[in-house]
This record gives structure tokens, sequence and C-alpha cells, in this order.
């Protein structure tokens, strides 16, 4: 065997060398798509709530200072959401017992040292914010020190919940931020991922709240879920555009999500883009939604956020697994 030779295996197509293993699996794109609904309900919770309280927007409130019935249940799903995406997290940690050590230094130009500190930021006052929105049927567990911090915080509402909408926008950018500085996978090494995750994530929160609202607060985050659906659109199509436009390894790489014939769960990564996320999960469901704000009964009125919700999963993990299999710098 000549050295040219030993040089080639040994560090060009040496698979320890090149980026194209899947390190990461099915935890990553449940947790990205739990941390980006979580940031999506936080901020859209976040703003009903001043925009009622400033300028009187949005669906009546309970009364006693309770905002309406999706904003308090939105509230309380948004820590829990991103604690149970967490979990996913911490199971794919090669070392989850060391995980104490994120929050021994700050290293501003890492996305996961960012992204740690911001969690620090969002638990407490995402916590916060949905003991004050459902602080009447807290009051009525009598619960000592949760009365105390109520009464402490209660005239503090808005203030509160202007600091975590701008954290919850945190948290759904950086879900994708903590992809787009892997420049060695050029699908990820977009700075557009971002402002993707962090729409697609206000549109699933949307699509969640439109679930479990009750029919007169529909309207509203239907109307919330639509135009978030359509700048969605806008953002996909830069995502594709600048991918296909730029290097010949970024325009590999979306044409390896756009066009490849690579299989995820027995169909094609095109399949899945094109037929599964933008179809389903972004046209039908703007569709049925026009339909219904102009007028027309639609028979059943849940198909629209479930494929919302469908679309912004399969995102993820197309995302995610295209940007591991496609085979760089060869």
């Amino acid at each position: 065997m000549t050295e040219t030779t030993t040089e080639i295996i040994s560090t060009k197509l040496n698979p320890n060398v090149l980026p194209h293993l899947h390190i990461w699996e099915w935890h990553i794109p449940l947790y990205l798509f739990l941390g980006g609904m979580a940031g999506g309900l936080l901020v859209i919770t976040s703003i009903m709530i001043v925009l009622k309280r400033r300028f009187g927007i949005g669906p009546r409130d309970e009364g006693d200072g309770c905002p309406c019935l999706a904003v308090r249940i939105g509230s309380i799903l948004s820590p829990v959401l991103l604690g149970v995406g967490m979990l996913f997290l911490f199971l794919d940690l090669a070392h989850p017992l060391y995980v104490w050590a994120f929050y021994t230094t700050i290293q501003p130009t890492s996305p996961m040292s960012a992204g740690s500190w911001i969690l620090i930021a969002f638990f407490p006052l995402a916590v916060l914010q949905a003991m004050l929105v459902n602080k009447k049927f807290l009051r009525e567990r009598n619960i000592g020190i949760v009365n105390k911090l109520i009464d402490w915080t209660e005239d503090h509402l808005t203030p509160v919940a202007l600091v975590n909408a701008h954290i919850g926008v945190g948290i759904g950018i950086y879900t994708g931020i903590l992809l787009s500085f892997f420049s060695a996978r050029p699908l990820w090494s977009s700075s557009i991922l971002g402002m993707l995750f962090l729409v697609s994530g206000i549109s699933s929160a949307a699509a969640l709240m439109l679930l479990l609202a009750p029919d007169d607060e529909k309207p509203t985050y239907s109307m919330i879920d639509a135009n978030a659906i359509w700048i969605e659109l806008v953002v996909v199509g830069l995502f594709v555009l600048g991918g296909i436009t730029g290097p010949a390894n970024s325009s590999g790489a979306m044409m390896h999500l756009i066009a490849g014939d690579y299989q995820m769960a027995g169909l094609s990564y095109m399949i899945w883009f094109w037929g599964i996320f933008v179809a389903l999960g972004l046209l039908v469901p703007l569709l049925l939604e026009f339909l219904e704000a102009a007028g027309v009964h639609i028979k059943f009125p849940q198909v629209a956020p479930v494929l919302v919700l469908i679309g912004g999963l399969v995102l993820r993990f197309l995302i995610v697994f295209a940007g591991q299999t496609y085979h760089t710098f060869m």
C-alpha cells in the first residue's frame, strides 16, 4: 500500500473524520420540536396577556385577573413541554451525569452554552407566569408559599409577560441556531434556520392552543396560526433558495433534502419534505383555516391544527437526519 493511499484512508475517507455519521438520533428532533413549541407558547401567551392588559385586545378574561382559558392552559404547558423535551436531550447525552458542567462557564460563542443559560431564565419566569394567570385556582388550594409568591408579584404580570415574550423568542431561535453553528454540515449551516424554527414553533404552539381553546376563542388562534404559516412558507422558500444558490456543498445538501431518494421510515426525503411537510403540514392547514375564516363550514376543524403539529415534527426530523446523511466534502 502506497503512502498516498494510506493518507487518503486514514484522514480523508475515515468515517470518524468526515461528518456524515448519525450522531444525533430521534431524541434531538423531539427536543427541538417540543422546545420550539414551548418557546412559541410562551411568546403567544405573553403577547396575549400584554395586548389584553394594555390595549383590551383578545378573548374575554375569566375575571379576578385571570386571562382566557387558552392562555392559562398554554402558560402551564410551556414549561411542561420544555421539561419533557429536555428529558429527551438528557437521554441523548453520552455522559448525562456531567450536565452540571454546562453551568461552570459562560461561552457566548457556543450555542449550547448560551442555550443552557437561557433555559435557566426560562423556567422560573415561565412557571411564575403560569402561576399568576392561574392564581384563582391556586388560591383555592391555599398553599402558603404559593399565595405569598402570588401576592408579591401579581401586580407585575405585564412586565413578567414582556420579559417572557423575549425569552420565548430566544428559545425558539436557539433550537435552530443549535444546528446552524455546525458549519461542517452544510444543510445546517444557514443563518435562516433559527428563524425557520422560531416561526415553526410559534405555528405549532398556535395549533396546539387552537385544539385546546373553547369555541369562542378559536378564531383568535386560528388567525395567529394562519399568519405564522404564511411567514413560515416565505422562510422555507428562502431556506431552500439560499441552499440551492450557495456553494457546491450547500447546494448538494439542499438537493439531498428536497430531491434526494434517501429514505426515512420508508419514504424518500423528497416526499417527506414536499408531500408531508409543505403540502400537508403548511398548505392544506392554511387553506382550511382560510376557508373557515371566510365562513365555510369545516366538518372536522381539528384536522388543520393536527396537520400543523405533524408538519412541525416532520420538519425537525428531516433537518436533523438529512443533515447527517449527506456525505459532505466528497
